[in-house]
């Protein structure tokens, strides 16, 4: 028998007991019983017979008026197992509920009068508190009595007393700080008919933490960068208006100099990596991009009644805290409150789910604590949501004040506080992105790829961009900036990536040879001061190389023992040479985002993400499950222990059609023809010699119509790891096709003659 049906039969047993003895309590007659009279009833007039009367009489003989406890412990068990809950210590509940019985008795006897002593306790009660008072008194005997009482009822119940001994301290505390409270506002009143000059403060309830704390708002302002920061709600005032910023169409070098200190009349500075070369190109107008909108901002008595429900909700909990400080964002608000001495930041932790009801928020983040800072951050969502446009982060006062020392800046958007996110892609040195669909991965990319186009020229900034899914980022392929068209084919992207590798390499031996150990330097160097430095093979500027990657978990499904390899190398070693990577993804799993990916990558982005598990994959942390989407992001910055979290800034397909149109004006895309020839399989450079028995095995191939592994190691006696390695030459240069699993490889050329020329 299941131990469900057996725990149901314990109840109704229980539940019948129980009510048969309260019936019988109830309805007790002493006439009933020959102990009380000599000419007892005839008939019994208690509703539960001849036992129920016997066992009542007994019952209140032995332990008087506490004997009304133990029908109803009946019933208790009975609702114990209806509900699945049996004892697991049954022995020690069985003792607690004796024991608790005993001491009802003993101090029912105590307090009743001596005529009624034997009556209120039974003779049980009444021997105990007999003893009791004997021995410690009457005060000693009751103390000892409601003791035992109380560690009974632990024993055989999961009561706990800490929140009665809380709610009543609380009470207590809140009875002082009234009395505190009108005793204040009556000195205020006396002082005041003083000194009339001092304005009359209503003073904050102090509780635990000493003096009254007051509550700083730091109000968003969407199409401003600067914070307004307040102490006590006052009316609004009038909100300035945002100017245009337009840039010349061709600037020249005495023209780049800081304008008035008036935003409005300021240009975006370009630094002297960004210098224009050729003479031929200069940036678009600010005037493409979209505007900042006006959009409701929460009134500041929102963030007051939010203070409120945040601190009513915790104090409900047990847990005393005050809001300390507001700072509104676009997307979010984080309230920062300060717990009271001796509260665990565990408990607040716990609570999130709660707090997001109270809230009515969709989902809600703690941080506890804030780096930095001895308070907890709590961020809820706002009601009413301000996007962040790029031409805003491009006029703000974070972008022009390092648009100097940043090499290659990343405008990636606003945080919490309203403040820009804008990070140098060269110190990170590679970037990766990882979102569900529709959490705003794709257009943070464009983002930066055009806060880029606005800080780069095409001479000192170029682009390698790999889209499997062909619709991304197709509308870059007429950017003068592009080395060679979007690549689409996954095999086209494989050697496209050993050809970076390679150009990484050749920038080694660049810098090996004129002794310098970066880009930074190399750009630089004083090449009229050394004619070895002159050589016709040796360029004067070497420009930045952006390597961006939509999708690796379709290159890493495909071709990952290619893929994997060329991103690792470049990871590793391409910093120095101005060579970066941002890889989005919108599959963050360990497969596709490997240790050995992972470790190169310490700047990360993470959107919303499915599970907990993503979220740890890509930040080593949780809480990406918990974004809100639409741009809600957490970026994770090198030598940060804890992301930050922002919203990530909007840009429009037709801002980016409007900004590539502008630069395409300017001039075609000047492609790279050595990326053309073997993206198309006319040279291969692997990185090793090729193998002596190469040409032999291709004719092997060509002559038995059969492209495997196997048969060139029957025909030519070689191992399997050589000739696996012979078989991936063949096919990156095009002469087989990929593995089909079961299927052969298919033979791509039909004679000797015509690989031999397609390769000469």
């Amino acid at each position: 028998m299941k131990q469900e049906r057996i725990n149901e039969i314990y109840g109704v047993l229980f539940l019948l007991a129980g009510l048969f003895i309260l019936i019988g309590l109830l309805f007790h007659n002493p006439s009933d019983h020959p102990y009380y009279t000599s000419v007892p009833n005839q008939t019994i007039e208690n509703p539960t017979g001849i036992i129920g009367a016997y066992v009542a009489h007994y019952l209140l003989l032995a332990f008087g008026l506490s004997v009304y406890s133990v029908p109803f412990l009946f019933l208790f068990w009975s609702g114990c197992f209806f509900l699945q809950k049996t004892p697991n210590q049954k022995l020690i509940e069985f003792v607690g509920i004796i024991v608790a019985i005993f001491s009802l008795a003993s101090l029912l006897a105590l307090v009743a009068a001596s005529a009624w002593k034997v009556k209120a306790g039974g003779l049980i009660g009444y021997l105990l508190g007999n003893f009791l008072e004997h021995y410690f008194g009457l005060v000693g005997g009751v103390i000892f009595s409601v003791s035992c009482l109380m560690l009974a009822t632990l024993l055989f119940t999961d009561f706990l007393l800490y929140p009665i001994f809380e709610k009543l301290m609380g009470m207590a505390k809140e009875w002082f700080q009234s009395r505190l409270a009108k005793k204040t506002i009556r000195e205020s009143k006396v002082d005041a008919k003083t000194k009339r000059l001092k304005p009359e403060k209503t003073e904050e309830k102090k509780s635990r933490f000493g003096e009254a704390i007051p509550l700083r708002v730091k109000q968003y302002q969407a199409a401003s960068t600067d914070e307004k920061e307040e102490t006590t709600p006052a009316p609004e005032k009038e909100k300035p208006v945002l100017k245009k910023i337009t840039l010349p169409p061709r600037p020249k070098q005495e023209e780049r100099k800081q304008a008035s200190e008036s935003p409005a009349e300021e240009t975006i500075q370009i630094p002297k990596q960004a210098e224009n070369l050729s003479g031929k190109y200069f940036f678009p107008s600010l005037d493409l991009l979209a505007s900042p909108s006006r959009d409701a901002q929460p009134v500041s008595e929102d963030f007051q009644k939010n203070s409120k429900i945040l601190e009513d909700t915790l104090r409900d909990f047990g847990i005393e805290v005050k809001v300390v400080e507001v700072e509104q964002g676009p997307v979010l608000t984080r309230y920062e409150i300060m717990p009271a001495p001796g509260v665990k930041v565990t408990r607040i932790l716990s609570l999130s789910d709660d707090l997001a009801l109270a809230m009515k928020a969709t989902s809600i983040r703690i941080i506890a604590p804030i780096p930095g800072k001895s308070v907890v951050g709590i961020e809820v969502p706002n009601s009413v949501t301000t996007k962040v446009f790029l031409k805003e982060l491009l006029q703000s006062k974070e972008y022009r004040n390092n648009t100097h020392k940043f090499r290659l800046p990343l405008t990636l958007g606003k945080d919490t506080s309203g403040k820009s996110l804008v990070a140098d892609l060269s110190d990170m040195p590679h970037l990766l992105i990882a979102g569900t669909t529709g959490s705003g991965k794709t257009v943070c990319v464009n983002a930066i790829i055009a806060g880029l186009l606005y800080s780069k020229l095409p001479d000192n900034l170029k682009f390698v961009m790999i889209d499997p899914k062909m619709v991304e980022l197709a509308v870059y392929n007429n950017l003068p900036h592009m080395l060679t068209p979007v690549v689409t084919d996954i095999r086209k992207a494989a050697a496209t990536l050993n050809w970076v590798v390679q150009e990484m390499e050749r920038r080694y031996k660049l810098f090996a040879q004129c002794g310098i150990r970066n880009i930074q330097a190399f750009n630089a160097r004083p090449q009229s001061k050394d004619p070895e430095l002159l050589k016709d093979d040796i360029p004067g500027h070497l420009a930045y190389i952006v390597v961006v990657i939509d999708e690796l978990a379709d290159l890493v499904m495909v071709a990952q023992d290619k893929v994997e390899g060329a991103i690792t190398r470049l990871a590793q070693l391409s910093r120095a040479v101005g060579i970066h990577l941002i890889l989005a993804t919108q599959r963050p799993s360990v497969d596709v985002i490997t240790g050995v990916i992972k470790a190169n990558f310490p700047a990360r982005i993470s959107f919303k993400v499915a599970s907990k598990t993503d979220s740890r994959t890509v930040l080593d942390a949780n809480g990406a499950d918990q974004l809100i989407g639409k741009g809600d992001m957490l970026f994770l910055e090198p030598g940060r222990e804890k992301p930050v979290r922002g919203q990530a800034a909007l840009v429009t397909d037709e801002e980016i059609l409007a900004l590539v149109d502008a630069f395409k004006k300017q001039g075609p895309p000047q492609y790279h023809e050595e990326i053309q020839n073997i993206q198309e399989g006319k040279t291969v450079n692997y990185g090793h010699e090729k193998d002596e028995l190469y040409d032999e095995a291709v004719r092997v191939i060509l002559e038995s119509k059969q492209a495997s592994v196997s048969i060139l190691q029957r025909r030519l006696r070689l191992g399997y790891g050589r000739a696996s390695r012979i078989i991936d030459m063949m096919e990156e240069e095009g002469i087989v096709g990929p593995h089909q699993g079961s299927k052969p490889r298919e033979i791509l050329v039909d004679s000797v003659e015509e690989n031999v020329q397609e390769t000469s």
